[in-house]
């Protein structure tokens, strides 16, 4: 049930932007919209174009330029996955939104924390509003935290 209020309240938002931009609202728009509210994880344009191919005949520009509306209408973030290039997540712009990132596995974890959004809030900045707020903290995660402290404990053992 959240899940389908997630996606009107972004279909709504989508139809107020494209109405104030003066573009066209196509079906395959509303499919791709769909599909981005319909996956957990974050996405890349080729996963979400492979999703199509079997009701639609879009290309990948097509997706692309998809999410890049999505993108201005707020409706997902969107971060570099270094040598992959960019990778996109549903996040209507109502939500903040936090992740921490495993440097070494890659592994993403989401967490919320009301606090930053409240400390940017109280921020001003010149000739520009906050309307939402999105925190990528790059580290490492326990698990890998633990085998590096293997290692370096076999390693120790063997210079013994």
């Amino acid at each position: 049930m959240i899940e389908n209020t997630r996606l009107a309240e972004a279909q709504q938002i989508l139809h107020n932007y494209i109405k104030l931009k003066g573009l066209r609202n196509t079906p395959e728009r509303q499919k791709i919209l769909e599909i981005v509210y319909s996956v957990n994880t974050p996405f890349t344009v080729d996963m979400v174009w492979e999703y199509l191919q079997d009701e639609y005949r879009v290309t990948r520009v097509t997706v692309y330029n998809s999410l890049e509306l999505f993108f201005k209408a707020g409706l997902v973030i969107k971060r570099s996955n270094g040598n992959e290039g960019m990778e996109y997540e549903a996040c209507v712009q109502t939500q903040t939104h936090h992740n921490m990132c495993c440097t070494i596995c890659n592994q993403l974890f989401e967490f919320k924390d009301p606090s930053i959004a409240a400390f940017l809030g109280l921020k001003r900045y010149k000739k520009f509003k906050m309307t939402n707020c999105s925190v990528m903290i790059y580290g490492i995660c326990a698990k890998c935290q633990a085998k590096i402290n293997r290692e370096k404990r076999k390693q120790k053992n063997k210079q013994k």
